[in-house]
C-alpha cells in the first residue's frame, strides 16, 4: 500500500488514504509496527507493515462503536464485548479498543455494577445473592461484586429489601411455602426468611 494522503483529526486520529482509494480513520496508539510520523504521503507499506496500519483502523472502528453504546447508556466490558462481536468486530481489535476506553475510565464495571445496583433497587426488592448472582451472569468480576454490593449496604439494609420483598410478595397473595420459595429466588437467606 502506498499513503496517498494523510490528515490529523480531532482527538489524536489520524486520517490515512490509501493510493488504491479508500480512507479510514486510526488512532497512533493501536499501531505496533510502525511510528505514527511513517506514515505520510508518498510512503509504500510491505504487508506485514501494511497490515498494522490496517488493524490499527480496525482498533479505532471497534472503539467508536464501544463509545457509541456508551453514550447511550454505561455498560460493562463483559456486555461491550458482545456488542462489538456481533457487529462483526475481530477480537483483538475489540480488546485493544475496550483496554484503552478502560484505562481513559471511559469503561469501568465498577461503576457499571453500581449504577446497574441503584436502577435495580427502584424497581426490585432483591436480597445481596441474587443481586450478585445477576451481576456475575452480566459477566462482572466477584471481587467488583462484593465491592459494589459492600457500597450499596451501606446505603440501604438488607432488613430493608427483605422487609420490601415480603410486603410486595404478600400483596400478590403469596403466602406459606410459596412465599419462601419466592424470597429464596429472591436472594435471601433461609435464616432470615424462617425468622419473619
Amino acid at each position: 500500500m502506498t499513503v496517498h494522503g494523510m490528515e490529523e483529526g480531532c482527538g489524536g486520529c489520524i486520517k490515512v488514504t490509501s493510493s488504491e482509494g479508500p480512507s479510514f480513520f486510526l488512532r497512533p496508539d493501536y499501531l505496533e509496527l510502525i511510528l505514527p510520523e511513517e506514515i505520510r504521503p508518498g510512503v509504500v507499506f510491505e504487508e506485514e507493515r501494511f497490515e498494522d496500519i490496517v488493524q490499527a483502523g480496525f482498533a479505532f472502528a471497534a472503539e467508536r462503536d464501544a463509545l457509541s453504546f456508551l453514550n447511550r447508556s454505561e455498560h460493562c466490558r463483559a456486555m461491550l464485548e458482545a456488542k462489538l462481536a456481533k457487529k462483526g468486530h475481530a477480537v483483538p481489535s475489540v480488546q485493544k479498543a475496550l483496554n484503552r476506553l478502560e484505562h481513559e475510565k471511559l469503561l469501568d464495571d465498577f461503576r457499571f455494577a453500581r449504577a446497574w445496583l441503584h436502577n435495580r433497587l427502584i424497581s426490585k426488592a432483591e436480597g445481596p445473592s441474587r443481586l450478585a448472582g445477576e451481576l456475575a451472569k452480566r459477566g462482572i468480576k466477584r471481587e467488583i461484586i462484593d465491592e459494589a454490593l459492600d457500597e450499596l449496604l451501606q446505603n440501604v439494609s438488607v432488613d430493608e429489601l427483605f422487609e420490601k420483598a415480603l410486603n410486595k410478595l404478600r400483596r400478590s397473595g403469596k403466602s406459606g411455602k410459596k412465599l419462601e420459595d419466592a424470597l429464596i429466588r429472591k436472594g435471601f437467606d433461609y435464616r432470615r426468611i424462617k425468622n419473619a
